[in-house]
């Protein structure tokens, strides 16, 4: 059973951790799951950031955000996400 951000210590859980650390303290995965919102029952948000993000890396890009605005819906669909959208 996946760990539910609920589950998670106050201190790991994104919008919490933005809200007592900054930004500059968040990974890339947990910002775009902030942005992401919500999850899934199988998977996080935090986990399915991670999956966008692993697109990128499939891309060898260098950075791990600007490839987002390339994404085709065919990739987005790859992610489980989006399947149920």
């Amino acid at each position: 059973m996946p760990v539910k951000i609920k589950q998670l210590p106050i201190s790991e859980r994104p919008y919490e951790k933005l809200e007592m650390y900054g930004e500059n303290t968040l990974s890339n995965a947990e910002l775009l799951a902030i942005i992401i919102k919500n999850g899934t029952k199988e998977e996080s948000s935090v986990t399915l950031a991670q999956k966008i993000l692993s697109l990128g890396k499939e891309k060898n890009c260098k950075d791990n955000l600007t490839f987002l605005q390339e994404l085709s819906i065919k990739e987005l669909m790859q992610i489980k996400r989006y399947w149920k959208s």
